[in-house]
């Protein structure tokens, strides 16, 4: 028996990755390559994060990370991955920030419009810099001219350290991005937060009578899911 069961694992390894009528099975390195890149993408938020705020740089981890930072608290296994690191950041304070992620490897540029720090040329591959990159949100600005609101401000009060050591913003402000932002993936992300409970009753009522009737489609959309 335990012959038969080792030739079943055996062969059952050799078809691994192999089309399976007409689906092709993804291979396990496939697999360990995505979770390593969200590692990395957390030391480099951590690197990010450590410089500025040694420099005396208010700043925030926002975007996919900051919800995984805040999920990763509650419930470990309910982490999305993300592949951006995107930062909130003041435009006042971009001529301090400069030198300071360029002793990490980082230059300034702007992409299509979006300000981001660039890794070196020669450290990835050029169709991937821009993701590879620190993408920057200006705070108390508009990311887009018609957003309802601004971004919101890295004050001392809207900002926590994520398990992991970065300064992300919180949970009240973070909402407010998502809302403000409404794309697809914003709303699977407000949808990870009501899952674990993150959007409290106070967290609720923090939210700008402007996105409120966003956050209610969002819950009416996650309740109806629910419910199959």
């Amino acid at each position: 028996m335990a012959r038969a069961r080792a030739n079943r694992v055996k062969e059952e390894k050799a078809a691994y990755g192999a089309p399976a009528g007409n689906v092709v099975v993804m291979e396990g390195a496939d697999l360990e390559r995505a979770e390593l890149y969200v590692l990395n993408l957390r030391a480099k938020a951590v690197r990010v994060s450590h410089a500025l705020t040694a420099a005396g740089i208010p700043h925030a981890v926002v975007g996919g990370l900051a919800v995984l930072a805040h999920v990763f608290r509650v419930n470990p296994s309910a982490i999305r991955s993300t592949r951006d690191l995107d930062i909130l950041l003041a435009r006042a304070d971009l001529e301090r920030a400069t030198p300071v992620l360029k002793s990490l490897g980082f230059t300034y540029r702007k992409v299509m419009g979006i300000p981001a720090f660039l890794p070196p040329r020669e450290a990835v591959e050029t169709k991937r810099r821009f993701q590879e990159g620190v993408h920057v949100v200006w705070a108390n600005e508009r990311v887009r001219p018609a957003d309802p609101v601004p971004a919101p401000v890295a004050a001392p009060q809207s900002v926590v350290v994520a398990p992991d050591g970065y300064t992300c913003l919180d949970v009240e402000n973070l909402l407010r991005m998502k809302l403000t932002s409404f794309r697809l993936k914003d709303q699977v992300h407000i949808q990870d937060m009501l899952a674990v409970g993150l959007i409290t009753a106070s967290v609720r009522r923090a939210v700008p009578p402007e996105l409120r009737a966003r956050l209610k489609q969002v819950e009416e959309i996650t309740e109806r899911e629910r419910l199959g």
